[in-house]
């Protein structure tokens, strides 16, 4: 199953983040279309990796 994680700049970012003055954010998605946003690129790594094993489970 896949989960992708994507990072998100300028116009790309969703507008709640853009307003936080975020720069850029990372999306992660699982196979479902789940998403997910973080700001912090390794936060959004280990949620990708937890979603991966979860799904795997």
């Amino acid at each position: 199953m896949a989960v992708a994680v994507v990072r998100l700049e300028g116009e790309d970012i969703p507008l709640e983040h853009r307003q936080s003055g975020a720069t850029a954010v990372f999306r992660v998605k699982d196979e479902e279309g789940a998403e997910l946003y973080f700001e912090d690129e390794v936060e959004a790594a280990k949620s990708a990796v937890e979603l991966s094993n979860a799904e795997q489970s």
